[in-house]
């Protein structure tokens, strides 16, 4: 899919995330296969950032009303645009990389989007890539603020200043973070 430090830094992100979640049981056990494989999806959950014009991408001020409703189309234009891809609609995991794309700004307290899911009607893998992608846009800089301290970004997490996740997926984040970032990024 994507070749770039970056995304290899974020499929090793959300492969630690559900490695870890796994084993602690905050969410299904998985096989290292499909941790492999379910990191691997998580590559897809912004391409339909690709349908958003990149002045509202790289705006550096706060986005409109109007301009966020834009933004946030992204998780079904993602879907949009994998369905007009013959090699991909035909995958058999279609509907998996459709499920990335469309929720992973689903938030568990239902105040996320773009169908307003809440609670178990996230699956837990797209959970984990929504709290990876909260961590990573917070840990690198964007045109509209710097970076935090990958300290200071764990705690807005944690503390539910990113939105609302599973209480078991927040506390063994709590838990683990220092472990997973020093595996993701200090390596």
């Amino acid at each position: 899919m994507y070749d770039t430090p970056h995304s290899a830094q974020f499929r090793n992100l959300t492969k630690r995330l559900l490695l870890v979640f796994s084993s602690d049981e905050a969410i299904p056990r998985m096989s290292a296969q499909d941790i492999d494989h379910y990191s691997e999806l998580a590559l897809f959950h912004d391409i339909g950032k690709r349908a958003i014009p990149q002045a509202i991408l790289n705006k550096p001020s706060s986005l409109t009303p109007k301009e966020f409703s834009i933004m946030k189309s992204h998780t079904t234009e993602g879907c949009r645009l994998l369905a007009e891809d013959p090699a991909l609609s035909s995958r058999e995991d279609f509907h998996l990389i459709c499920d990335v794309c469309r929720h992973h700004h689903e938030r568990w307290d239902g105040g996320g989007y773009p169908d307003g899911l809440s609670g178990c009607r996230i699956t837990p893998w797209v959970q984990v890539v929504g709290l990876a992608d909260a961590f990573d846009a917070l840990i690198h800089p964007r045109p509209y603020k710097p970076a935090y301290l990958w300290t200071q970004a764990a705690s807005m997490i944690a503390d539910g200043a990113c939105g609302a996740f599973a209480p078991d997926l927040l506390l063994c984040f709590r838990f683990n973070i220092g472990e997973i970032y020093s595996g993701v990024y200090l390596e």
